[in-house]
């Protein structure tokens, strides 16, 4: 989508240029992702599926549901100390 907005240089509704500030890598981004896509392949489960298992009835999801709000607390609860 990048790209797309990039090279067809597309504007908002309000016709303002779209700009992208460049972002700087932190090591943290590795953690993150490993600790994020580990979770995923255990349970099979992303946020989006994760409602829609719950409304299968499938008992089993509830651990996963638990644990994504527990990662949400936790990240509420550091994220001031957190690298911006």
């Amino acid at each position: 989508m990048y790209q797309i907005i990039k090279r067809f240089k597309i504007k908002t509704l309000e016709g303002e240029e779209i700009k992208f500030e460049p972002k700087q890598f932190n090591k943290g981004q590795i953690y993150g992702g490993l600790l994020f896509g580990l979770g995923w392949a255990i349970t099979g489960a992303c946020p989006g599926p994760l409602f829609a298992q719950i409304g299968t009835g499938t008992t089993v999801i509830f651990i996963t549901l638990l644990s994504a709000i527990a990662g949400t607390w936790v990240y509420g609860k550091f994220r001031e100390r957190l690298p911006h």
